[in-house]
């Protein structure tokens, strides 16, 4: 519990740096230009979730396995980041040559390419923080990322009015920072020799190309109804609706850092049986949090959106509001998914979010022309809940134990509860 305590307190420090960073960007670049900045930035965040080659998941499970020697291992991982890198620059020049929007300007696409590499980089070495269990090193990369991006943001489009390129600019200098940060860390620690290991290249990918492919649906799943509305409605539109959906989405990052936990614990674990009780309980008290916290937003809101970001924002109100059944659902994937990720079996979320992905798209395609952004949120709820509790399904299934145990609440549950307040305290 102190492990989830510590990566809940750097995401929520994360939350606070990314709330205010969008908070600068929505009330200077206004509906439109933060709509065109978001719907610019989906692209490499997609083509990253499928160009690290899920390398983050399987060093996790490698390095926590003791599987090869970790001074080979961890020279492997940087060698492939230097290839998945190459390939995801050049998978995102033909994917904005594809999408072919006009207010995508020459400048804003050069700088984004440049994204990728440092943003492979924190994920590649975020993995292997994890599964050496290295849990605060891990939760580094993303907190300092945020605080960056953050001051960059303030300096380059508050202060110097740089719009929309200040705004790339300070997401591609406060991911490269980290990435420098984070290999002298991992130098530190390993003797890194970029030499080709073929056999950890083969087991590596093996396991990752299933990670990767999975995640890979589940961004697209996240994220593919703001390029829908870039193409079906305007972005003024993407700019009310990525506020709503990015409010209501903070709400994963108590089950996010529950997942962290989860995944880097089972890696490492030998007692099967005893990790899937905590993950149980862990669920159950994630699930009842999110709820709780749901009701307190949905009501708040209406008076929180207009004051923090602007009346221009009043239409965020209703998404927020809309999308938070679906939010909620996911809860209950993200804490489970980290648990049979940490028995090597990735391939789950392919098979279960796969068919939930067809019917978001299906979904986004009939109720954004008639509904614009609340369309795409109730297509969003129906995607997000049908992955969910057909993951849940599956989980029992492989696990044995009965989907009523994993979500019936007991009253040693609540022990955990004052732990964890406990640690909040300390």
């Amino acid at each position: 519990m102190r492990d989830v305590v510590g990566v809940f307190n750097s995401n929520v420090f994360s939350i606070i740096a990314g709330l205010l960073a969008s908070i600068v960007l929505a009330r200077v670049l206004g509906p439109d230009k933060y709509g065109i900045f978001t719907a610019l930035l989906i692209i490499p965040i997609i083509v990253v979730s499928l160009t690290h080659l899920g390398i983050r998941g399987s060093a996790i499970f490698h390095v926590g396995k003791n599987k090869f020697n970790k001074d080979e291992l961890v020279s492997t991982v940087i060698v492939l980041l230097i290839l998945a890198s190459l390939l995801g620059i050049l998978l995102t020049v033909a994917a904005y040559w594809i999408y072919d929007e006009p207010s995508f300007t020459l400048l804003m696409i050069g700088l984004v390419m440049l994204v990728i590499p440092g943003r492979l980089a924190i994920i590649y070495f975020g993995g292997i923080f994890l599964g050496n269990d290295e849990i605060n090193k891990a939760n580094q990369l993303n907190w300092i990322t945020n605080a960056i991006n953050l001051g960059l943001i303030i300096i380059l489009v508050w202060v110097l009015g740089m719009e929309i390129v200040g705004a790339v600019i300070a997401f591609l200098v406060s991911g490269t920072i980290v990435a420098i940060y984070g290999i002298v860390i991992l130098m530190r620690s390993f003797r890194i020799r970029i030499k080709f290991h073929y056999h950890i290249i083969k087991s590596l990918l093996r396991l990752g190309i299933l990670f990767s492919v999975s995640f890979f649906i589940l961004q697209l799943n996240y994220r593919i109804d703001i390029l829908l509305i870039e193409k079906l409605r305007n972005a003024t539109e993407v700019g009310i609706y990525s506020i709503g959906a990015s409010v209501a989405e903070q709400l994963w990052q108590l089950p996010l850092a529950v997942g962290i936990v989860v995944f880097s614990r089972t890696a490492n674990a030998e007692d099967r049986s005893a990790m899937t009780a905590t993950t149980g309980v862990l669920l159950r008290l994630s699930f009842l949090f999110s709820i709780v916290a749901a009701v307190v937003i949905y009501f708040l809101v209406p008076y929180l959106v207009p004051l923090i970001f602007g009346e221009e924002y009043f239409g965020s109100i209703r998404i927020i509001q809309l999308i938070l059944p679906g939010i909620i659902m996911v809860v209950m994937f993200r804490i489970l998914s980290g648990h049979l990720a940490g028995l090597g079996r990735p391939e789950v979320t392919l098979y279960v979010f796969l068919p939930a992905l067809v019917i978001n798209i299906l979904l986004n395609l009939w109720w954004i022309p008639l509904y614009g952004g609340e369309g795409a949120a109730m297509a969003t709820n129906a995607s997000y809940t049908v992955g969910s509790i057909g993951y849940l399904i599956v989980y029992s299934r492989i696990l044995k134990v009965p989907v009523k145990d994993i979500l019936l609440v007991r009253k040693s549950d609540f022990a955990q509860v004052r732990q964890m307040i406990k640690g909040l305290r300390n």
